[in-house]
């Protein structure tokens, strides 16, 4: 059992309360006053009709809202305790926890929580996400709890010029080198084993940087590390909810995200070395429907100071990259003039592979070579939207199979800068 030194002495009063038990599902909030009674609502309701004989519990760790959602989660009842046919009581915690704000301290005190309660499953559901539908909550835990998987990752029916940091650099290359493709590797919600949770636990993760602030990326890197089984799970996609609160841009995810993973790969080196066949995760369930052709808008400011930014990081570049991958992007650059650049897929996954090396020797401050990648993915990423500003989702979804194959391909070119490192 972990240490339970993260739960005060009255949490760990309520939890054994509460007693053993079967399913324990978690939502980490942070002024969350506008979606947390439907996403409760949901997460209860699910738990009733689709595990109406299992013990469980609900627990919101919070760290430090100050908006009034901790006094709707008091308030609010566990609803669809018994109205679904449950045979059980269903608990409900709410918990701030230790530490330095974020994503990473609610997971650690879940998945303590989760450790001390014995319990064999546990899922983290987004509380920004409240029009979770209460299918959704079977469909993320049914996998773990049925099928023995230590991992579900939820795939969801999207236009694949959505989220451009993971089709263009974060997927691709965990397909490449973990040998396994995960539609979305940033675990916004997902499923897990108390095996699993237990596992994490023990890794001396959780206070630094970067896997602190990119702490989800790491979780499913730890996931496909050869240790443990992962599939991907369909779920129906979230309905948009008004909210007045912003997500975090690309300058509060890019260095976290992209940091936790080339973390990941020092950490895991040996297992992600190893000639594996590239396959894509057990997918269970049924498939959602297609996205619709209409793209959704692409980020502004994509792209359009990529040749100053690479003229203004030279003396940074010159050290992380290989001098003919600094050649040809540096004419690319000047070919760009102030335009979107033409970045082909083979000197994008030779500047990513370089990259990846690079942080792995510590060429130069690790957070300074994260950094440095952002203006060269935002240029990438602009080049991937203007080329499929009309086509198709699915000729779109073709293309971004074509670079994740190009990785895989350039895997052993990883590997030689990789072992060429001091």
């Amino acid at each position: 059992m972990a240490e339970a030194t993260l739960l005060t002495d009255d949490l760990v009063r309520r939890l054994i309360s509460v007693g053993q038990v079967d399913v324990l599902v978690g939502l980490a909030t942070l002024n969350n006053v506008e979606t947390i009674a439907r996403t409760l609502h949901a997460v209860h309701e699910g738990l009733s009709r689709q595990f109406p004989r299992a013990r469980t519990v609900v627990i919101v760790a919070d760290g430090g809202s100050n908006d009034g959602t901790l006094d709707i989660v008091g308030a609010a009842p566990s609803e669809g305790r018994d109205r679904y046919g449950s045979l059980r009581t269903r608990h409900q915690i709410a918990a701030p926890y230790r530490g330095v704000p974020g994503k990473a301290g609610a997971i650690r005190l879940i998945f303590t929580a989760a450790d001390l309660l014995g319990a064999r499953t546990v899922a983290i559901v987004d509380p920004e996400a409240a029009a979770l539908a209460p299918t959704s909550i079977g469909a993320l835990l049914q996998p773990v709890a049925s099928e023995s998987f230590d991992l579900a990752a939820p795939v969801r029916a999207r236009h694949p010029l959505e989220r451009l940091l993971v089709t263009q650099l974060i997927r691709p290359l965990v397909r490449a080198t973990y040998g396994r493709h995960l539609d979305d590797p940033l675990l916004a919600e997902f499923a897990c084993s108390g095996r699993f949770a237990a596992y994490c636990l023990t890794e001396d993760v959780w206070d630094r940087s970067p896997t602190r602030e990119g702490i989800e990326m790491w979780l499913a890197a730890t996931a496909l590390s050869g240790r443990f089984r992962a599939c991907q799970t369909f779920v129906a996609a979230d309905a948009p909810v008004p909210s007045v609160r912003a997500r975090p841009g690309l300058q509060e995810v890019f260095a976290p995200l992209v940091g936790s993973l080339f973390a990941a790969l020092d950490a895991h080196a040996d297992a992600w070395m190893r000639d594996t066949r590239p396959e894509r995760a057990t997918v269970i369930g049924s498939e959602p429907p297609p996205p619709t052709d209409d793209p959704p808008n692409a980020p502004p400011g994509l792209g359009g100071s990529f040749a100053q930014d690479v003229r203004d990081l030279r003396p940074v570049l010159e050290s992380i990259l290989a001098p003919e991958t600094l050649t040809a992007l540096n004419a690319i650059a000047e070919a760009a003039g102030g335009e979107t650049p033409r970045y082909p897929d083979d000197g994008w996954v030779t500047t990513v592979y370089d990259f990846a090396a690079a942080h792995h020797a510590g060429v130069i401050d690790r957070t300074h070579i994260v950094r440095a990648l952002m203006p060269l993915y935002m240029g990438r990423a602009a080049w991937f939207v203007t080329q499929h500003g009309a086509s198709k989702a699915d000729e779109v979804a073709q293309d971004l199979d074509t670079l994740a194959q190009q990785f895989e391909r350039s895997k052993p070119y990883l590997i030689e800068r990789w072992n060429r490192a001091p």
